[in-house]
């Protein structure tokens, strides 16, 4: 091949690639969007259905499809070792059955816009477990970051408004609500890093899928009292719309779309897109919930998402060998 065909093959390689990262982004880009909106329905949802009723059926629909898109994409392998088994149904229960009851629940409890802020603190909570597990090492940068979100958690959990002008409840319990959430939040992160071990043996389209089918019983199990009190037959046709979205576009095609994120353009700009979330939240709480946003939570909100940036960008100083 000659220099100038060399040459030339670069930069067609080069185009397309930007091409394929370009695409990448944009379908990102559709996950912010649907993550902002997910809120929102959820809040306004729970004024028919318990959180607990409503987040086991979404989960199980949401399990069903990302198995059904296993068993076709990779013909459900399921040569699988005991001990990954093992670690698959412990990261399972993790992130969603313990993180999805305490996300359900604080949102109940707190205001969507608030919740998620706090859901978007995740990378922070992730570089805390990694570097106590000796995962990575944390820097001084990303102990900095972590400082920041924390200052930030506070002044958003000041300024969460119970009520709005007309003194209608926004917010339940806005204190135990916003603590649940960050419970929630190191259930993810724990959830995150957990499966570090599993990503580099199995694909993450079943560790996701396995993860679900495996955690989605102890949900039950969590929720079944709520499930019983729950009249499902005076359910809305647009709750129902609701937990479909929940289950099969929130969760199955978002979980999707991330990993090829994470594969595409790598784990540390596809968490910036996350922080996306709340900006979009808080907008379309505003206007479509009357959610006020207070002086001290855009204050609390900036400073959160700058310490989570701070985390996210700043490099391990190391890593542990697996």
């Amino acid at each position: 091949m000659s220099q100038v065909a060399r040459i030339k093959r670069f930069f067609y390689n080069r185009a397309v690639s930007r091409s394929s990262e370009r695409t990448v982004e944009l379908l990102l880009l559709m996950v912010v969007g649907i993550w902002g909106t997910n809120f929102i329905l959820m809040k306004w949802v729970f004024r028919e259905i318990s959180p607990l009723a409503f987040n086991a059926v979404r989960m199980t629909i949401a399990a069903l499809a990302l198995g059904l898109v296993w068993v076709w994409r990779e013909r459900g392998s399921w040569r699988i070792s005991a001990t990954d088994w093992l670690r698959l149904w412990g990261v399972g229960l993790l992130g969603n059955a313990f993180y999805q009851v305490l996300f359900v629940t604080g949102l109940d409890l707190t205001t969507s816009g608030v919740s998620s802020l706090l859901i978007s603190t995740i990378p922070v909570w992730a570089a805390l477990l990694a570097a106590l597990g000796r995962v990575e090492a944390i820097t001084s940068k990303t102990w900095l970051g972590i400082g920041i979100a924390f200052v930030g958690i506070v002044l958003v959990t000041l300024g969460t408004p119970e009520r709005d002008a007309h003194h209608r409840v926004l917010a339940k319990d806005p204190l135990m609500g916003n603590a649940l959430t960050l419970l929630a939040s190191l259930c993810w992160a724990g959830y995150t890093v957990f499966q570090k071990r599993l990503l580099e043996r199995h694909s993450p389209l079943r560790t996701s899928a396995l993860g679900l089918l495996l955690g989605v019983p102890g949900l039950w199990v969590l929720a079944w009292g709520e499930v019983r009190r729950q009249d499902w037959k005076a359910l809305s046709l647009e709750a129902w719309g609701v937990i479909f979205y929940a289950g099969v576009i929130s969760i199955a095609l978002a979980y999707l779309i991330w990993s090829l994120g994470v594969q595409r353009l790598g784990a540390a700009r596809t968490a910036v897109f996350n922080n996306l979330v709340p900006v979009l939240t808080f907008a379309l709480a505003f206007f479509f919930l009357g959610e006020p946003i207070t002086p001290l939570q855009i204050v609390g909100g900036a400073v959160v998402l700058v310490g989570v940036w701070q985390t996210v960008l700043a490099p391990a100083n190391s890593q542990k060998d697996d």
